[in-house]
């Protein structure tokens, strides 16, 4: 089961999205807060933490970015999908460089919201295509650092389908290796490219634009 919490001090949206959450087979709704000071009063002491939480951004006192810094700070393992009505470049980008594992708009489909949630869940990380996109910095530079880095043709064709959104067993089978194989390549590319996890990956293959014209 994969264990989830919410923050939302909008009631009916927060009433309605456990609603919908919990009656999904995988999912089960460990608690919900109306603000981030009640998530941090229980976070000492709870003994079952969950494995993700969706934070919304627009929280009265301690806002979203700072309660994603909290969580992320105290518990890396558990990862944060913000939510939010204000659906901007500038927050997706903001989220993407705190390591949140995703972020959605707050109208999301629930098909969409599923899938993000078991896709961060299975690999750590979502981000559609969209997105990607829209964070591409087209003034950005254009200096290629991959041979410094030392990355093997190898090693960027399993970057660039980490960007896309591929799971190790979909790489190990797209690529005909085997998921030892791919993991490894994983973390070659977290030490070469000073990474602490795959959203830092995305990060530097935006940086460096190169899924410029490989992903889009």
């Amino acid at each position: 089961m994969i264990k989830i919490s919410l923050v939302d001090d909008e009631i009916l949206f927060l009433n309605g999205i456990e609603k919908l959450l919990s009656q999904q087979e995988r999912f089960t709704i460990c608690n919900s807060y109306i603000s981030a000071e009640e998530l941090i009063h229980d976070w000492e002491v709870l003994s079952d933490r969950p494995d993700i939480i969706l934070v919304d951004m627009k929280l009265p006192g301690i806002n979203g970015i700072e309660l994603t810094k909290y969580i992320i700070n105290k518990a890396p393992s558990v990862k944060v999908i913000g939510l939010s009505s204000h659906y901007t470049k500038v927050l997706i980008f903001q989220m993407l460089k705190l390591g949140a594992a995703s972020y959605l708009p707050k109208n999301v489909d629930v098909e969409r919201l599923v899938k993000t949630i078991i896709h961060v869940y299975e690999e750590g990380f979502y981000f559609d295509e969209i997105e990607l996109k829209a964070l591409r910095n087209p003034s950005s530079s254009k200096k290629n650092e991959l041979g410094e880095n030392g990355l093997t043709d190898r090693e960027l064709e399993v970057l660039l389908l980490i960007c896309q959104q591929f799971t190790t067993q979909e790489i190990a089978k797209r690529l005909y290796i085997s998921v030892k194989t791919v993991e490894r390549h994983r973390t070659n590319l977290f030490h070469k490219t000073q990474s602490k996890n795959v959203v830092g990956l995305v990060l530097y293959a935006l940086k460096y634009q190169l899924v410029e014209k490989n992903l889009i």
